[in-house]
């Protein structure tokens, strides 16, 4: 399993627990949030097996904030709260762990499915090439899809980082580059076949897009988990109430 792939919240009882960056939950939280015993706080937890989860790193006391506990850490913790709690959370963390797998499955199979698309869809090389070295422009789908890239989800997301802009009388019905992106070189606005005005990459444009595609794949892949998570926590909720 990929261990630098984003962790997911474990869900106990319908209530999400997000470790921090150091993939580590807060017992206190836990602890606090599904209102557990006075006598389970993790801070009377004082046995062999709390010292030994101390020493191996798996648990850690931080002032002002509590304690900490890796993945091994919670799941001592909820053995020693209680035998049903501890199944909760060991399930809690099988199905993050299952959720996790089946998220890499899809994106392999999403990633094959995208480059078979591309290279379909994706313009040849030496048009797309020539185009920009003459000094030219060319449509912002091929661009994305030469750089692998969503077209519809990075327009939208620019809008929401205000990196692109849609005013409210615009003639546009999409998100567009702002002015001072076309003053700069990056963009340019065509006019087709029906009069109407298209916005197109540049070369300069082109170069910009290419130093921050990666960190753009990341942010897509990022916001589609983490509508994944929300509908099916949002499922989960509706079979509960019914």
């Amino acid at each position: 399993m990929n261990t630098n792939i984003e962790a997911l919240p474990i869900v106990i009882e319908n209530h999400s627990f997000v470790c921090n960056d150091q993939r580590m939950w807060n017992l206190n939280e836990i602890h606090r949030v599904l209102n557990l015993p006075d006598n389970k706080a993790p801070s009377q937890w004082r046995d062999a097996i709390s010292r030994a989860m101390e020493s191996s790193a798996n648990l850690q006391k931080v002032d002002k904030v509590g304690s900490l506990a890796t993945e091994a850490g919670t799941i001592a913790y909820a053995m020693w709260v209680s035998t049903s709690f501890y199944l909760m959370v060991i399930n809690a963390f099988i199905f993050m762990r299952n959720d996790v797998i089946l998220r890499e499955r899809v994106a392999v199979l999403q990633a094959d499915e995208a480059n078979a698309a591309l290279s379909v869809a994706t313009p040849k090389a030496n048009i797309f090439d020539g185009r920009l070295a003459r000094g030219g422009s060319v449509p912002w789908t091929w661009a994305c899809k030469t750089l692998g890239l969503a077209p519809f989800k990075l327009r939208d997301g620019l809008k929401r980082s205000s990196k692109f802009i849609l005013p409210a009388l615009s003639d546009q019905r999409n998100p567009y580059p702002p002015k001072a992106a076309f003053d700069s070189g990056h963009f340019v606005w065509k006019t087709d076949a029906n009069d109407g005005k298209q916005w197109q990459v540049t070369a300069h444009g082109y170069a910009w897009m290419q130093e921050n595609a990666s960190k753009w794949r990341e942010a897509i892949a990022r916001d589609d988990r983490q509508k994944a998570v929300a509908k099916r926590a949002a499922k989960r909720s509706r079979k509960v109430a019914a």
